[in-house]
């Protein structure tokens, strides 16, 4: 039998399960709540204080005497819109592995009312053979977040998929890596760091990671003006680099997506009613996969190595 302390706790629990704008609880109804999810039979005067109660500590509860019928929990922390967003992100990311996935969506669909939770029976569920089989992906955040916040080296294996479609360690031994941030691009979380005695940036996906090991040794010490995250940030396709100064002409009709991509930090200057000349300073090894996607649309015009590199890529299509 619960303690008479545990009343507003499973009060509170009640009106956020059952209750919303369109289902509103009568005094009747929350007493037998009450008494059939946790055995408990309070009266009704200790319910009105109950509420008054929540109010005062911040919970918009609308009352009897506001609405004509009973009582329901009018702000939530998320709102059922918002609540599906979340969701159908959960869904979509392939680095979530399926039971964490359905995991999650349970947890958020606690957000809002049983009622609430029924207009989700639509919801189109990303193709699970394509969720990632790594189940450490949660795990391995929680570890390189530790390690990033410690300043110290992570080990960890890093995996491939062979021809039987599972997972395999790309290489007998472990990497050794100066972890500096975590960052999601193209659907995908990556860790951003430098392999140890190493200058150049290198992301590594985490869902591709296992047996992390977090180590005591320091950072290796790096260049006054090294940042990692600004080089990431301004990475295409999570392909690392130095920026450099990119010149291209583009189709107009192409704009949405290459502001999609690049954002807004761009130069744009118009050379004719079709065409559009686009200056920005990215990773190259980005672009270059990026302008092959939209070949009959974009010209890289510099810098010239580039240029040729995207040539010879055309050159060597298996297609003609």
């Amino acid at each position: 039998m619960l303690s008479e302390k545990c009343n507003i706790v499973c009060l509170m629990y009640v009106l956020a399960e059952y209750s919303d704008a369109d289902h509103i609880l009568p005094m009747r109804e929350i007493l037998s709540k009450l008494n059939s999810e946790f055995g408990i039979s309070p009266d009704r005067r200790t319910i009105y204080s109950l509420v008054s109660v929540l109010k005062q500590i911040g919970f918009d509860i609308s009352d009897y005497e506001e609405n004509g019928i009973g009582y329901y929990l009018r702000f939530r922390l998320f709102e059922p819109g918002e609540v599906r967003l979340l969701m159908d992100a959960v869904y979509s990311f392939p680095f979530i592995p399926p039971k964490h996935t359905e995991d999650l969506v349970e947890k958020l669909q606690k957000l809002i009312s049983v009622h609430e939770r029924r207009r989700f029976k639509n919801l189109t569920v990303y193709k699970q053979e394509k969720k990632t089989p790594n189940r450490q992906v949660f795990y391995n955040i929680e570890q390189l977040d530790d390690a990033i916040s410690r300043e110290v080296k992570v080990r960890f294996t890093y995996l491939r998929y062979c021809t039987n479609k599972k997972l395999v360690p790309r290489q007998e031994g472990k990497y050794t890596v100066n972890p500096y941030g975590l960052v999601f691009t193209n659907e995908n979380y990556y860790l951003v760091c430098i392999k140890e005695k190493k200058r150049r940036v290198s992301l590594y996906r985490i869902d591709r990671m296992s047996d992390i090991e977090i180590t005591d040794l320091p950072l290796d010490p790096q260049d006054e003006k090294f940042d990692p995250k600004r080089a990431v940030s301004r990475a295409v396709y999570a392909y690392s680099g130095e920026p450099e100064e990119i010149l291209m002409h583009c189709d107009v009709r192409i704009l949405d997506h290459v502001i999609d991509k690049y954002g807004t930090d761009i130069k744009i200057r118009e050379i004719d009613e079709d065409k559009l000349e686009i200056k920005m300073k990215v990773s190259p090894a980005g672009v270059k996969y990026w302008a092959l996607q939209f070949l009959q649309h974009v010209e890289v015009v510099a810098p010239k190595w580039l240029r040729q590199e995207i040539c010879e890529c055309i050159k060597s299509n298996p297609y003609f």
